[in-house]
């Protein structure tokens, strides 16, 4: 699973809770569209999730809705159940714990993440996952991780945000992992290819050497297919062209590089494959809307202003 090592290290999801509750009695929280990826813990008892267009479902004890692309949605107590705004809804009972025997416990939170670095894996995966992940401890690594961050995010002490940052990291990279397991073998899309051996390979090689001038050739050849097969089988598979797959990791990789570092614009193109800074400045604008110098002006202030 290299490539999907690869992902993970780059991608690097930074996670943070968002409700952490014992609620009893008629409740309901709407959830706005967001870009990040949104989850719902049931620790105990149960709540219902609807989505426009989707089937409702219902959450039990030991089971975790998964939102890949943050799509609108509602978390209510029953199917008919009226839901007020996030916001409200914390300011009423975000830590608060209601002694009622038959209350709801939910931990939700959500992983932000570059979208466009991440776009081919999210969209792989439905508007919605809903995973049983078991309350036995040892029943699974994600179980595990469960029952940890409900412990971390009920138990006041110091260092509580540290360890909680650190479980969510873990619960990301154990989300993906159960869904490369466990997804169909017979969906064509980019989890199919982390199982097929010649295209994960290529995966691999791309996420390790962005600053590697890849020609189709190449890149066939690391699959061991012609070029016409292995272009058609990896757009069948990746649901994009090996290029646009390639230039889409650069600029990710790009885009955090002028976040993170202080490198010259013409250091980081040579660092993703581009022999000039103009050539560089151009993909990325082309790619992200907007020039490296003012993404990377634009994220410093955003950071600042945090």
């Amino acid at each position: 699973m290299d490539a999907l090592n690869g992902w993970l290290k780059a991608v690097r999801a930074d996670g943070l809770v968002l409700v952490r509750t014992r609620v009893a009695g008629p409740w309901g929280f709407a959830v706005k569209s967001r870009d990040a990826v949104v989850f719902h813990f049931a620790a105990e008892g149960h709540a219902f999730v609807r989505q426009s267009g989707a089937e409702t479902m219902e959450l039990r004890a030991g089971e975790l809705v998964l939102f890949p692309r943050g799509s609108a949605h509602e978390v209510v107590h029953s199917k008919r159940g009226k839901a007020i705004a996030l916001d409200k809804f914390l300011d009423r009972h975000d830590g608060v714990v209601d002694s009622d025997p038959i209350a709801t416990t939910l931990i939700c939170g959500q992983f932000n993440l570059d979208q466009h670095l991440a776009l081919p894996a999210l969209r792989a995966l439905p508007q919605a996952v809903l995973l049983c992940t078991g309350m036995e401890p040892g029943h699974s690594p994600l179980s595990d991780t469960l029952r940890m961050l409900r412990n971390e995010v009920e138990t006041p002490n110091f260092g509580n945000h540290i360890v909680v940052r650190n479980l969510l990291s873990s619960l990301f990279v154990y989300l993906m992992r159960e869904w490369a397991t466990t997804a169909s073998p017979a969906d064509s899309d980019w989890f199919s290819a982390l199982r097929s051996p010649q295209m994960a390979r290529v995966l691999a090689r791309i996420h390790e050497s962005p600053e590697r001038a890849w020609t189709l050739a190449e890149l066939a050849k690391e699959a061991t297919l012609s070029r016409a097969a292995f272009a058609r089988n990896f757009c069948d598979l990746v649901g994009e062209p090996p290029h646009q797959y390639l230039t889409r990791w650069r600029m990710g990789i790009a885009a955090q590089l002028l976040e993170e570092t202080q490198l010259r614009l013409g250091e980081i193109a040579l660092r993703v494959g581009y022999g000039s800074e103009f050539s560089f400045s151009r993909a990325f604008k082309l790619a992200r809307g907007i020039s490296p110098i003012q993404y990377r002006r634009e994220r410093r202030d955003q950071a600042d202003g945090s």
